[in-house]
Formats: structure tokens, sequence, C-alpha cells
């Protein structure tokens, strides 16, 4: 339990790192892991300061791609996207925060829920 509790106020450490989108008026932000395994909120307090987490929208950081644009890579698999999740030295600087594997398995299965055959990326 204290092991836990431990591992969370660390996860919430790391996660402060992200920085949502701003320029040079960037803020640090400390997205709250949501409760009960709603992965819709996890996306969006994770993720959602740079990247569209939705099926339609531009991501508020135009280097961050959109989740759409993420699903609909080609030869994109759950595989290789928990991989790249897992390993943080994959991550730009802004994203600099660590997720558990079950976060981790909860957004790879979300971004895959955004995949469409006739998708089309954003201009």
């Amino acid at each position: 339990m204290v092991r836990m509790a431990a591992a969370a106020g660390a996860a919430a450490l790391l996660l402060a790192a992200c920085q949502t989108y701003g320029g040079e008026d960037a803020v640090q932000a400390t997205p709250a892991k949501p409760v009960g395994g709603d992965t819709h909120a996890l996306a969006q307090a994770a993720c959602g300061g740079c990247h569209s987490i939705e099926r339609f929208g531009l991501s508020a950081n135009p280097e961050a791609p959109e989740f759409p644009t993420i699903a609909n890579r080609p030869g994109l698999t759950i595989a290789t996207l928990t991989n790249w999740l897992r390993d943080a030295h994959n991550y730009p600087e802004e994203m600099d925060f660590y997720l558990d594997d079950d976060e981790v398995a909860a957004l790879a299965n979300y971004i895959l829920t955004l995949e469409d055959e006739d998708y089309q990326p954003p201009i």
C-alpha cells in the first residue's frame, strides 16, 4: 500500500513536467490522474495540453500530432505504440513524464480506437 502511494506520488511529480503549449509563455501542467479507469480523462490530463485527443480537431501545439494522425500512421500496431509509450526516452522534452503500465495500455488502446481507413489528416 505504501509502495503504491509512493509510486502514485512519483507519477504525479513526473506528470507535472509535461508542459502545455504556449510558446514563450508555456506554463507547467499537472495532469490529474483519473479515478475509475476513465481513459478519455487520462488522455486529456496527460496529453491534451499539446495533442488533440479527439476524433476531430487540431492540437494546441502545432508540433504535436493529433491522436487520429498517430492512430492512422502506416505500420502502427498496439505493440509498436505500447513500446513507444513505455520508453520515456522517445518523448520530446515537453513530454518528460512517466506512465505506468496500466496507463500505457489504456492510452495505446484509446489512441487505436481513433483508427479509420478513411482518415484524412488535418491541414
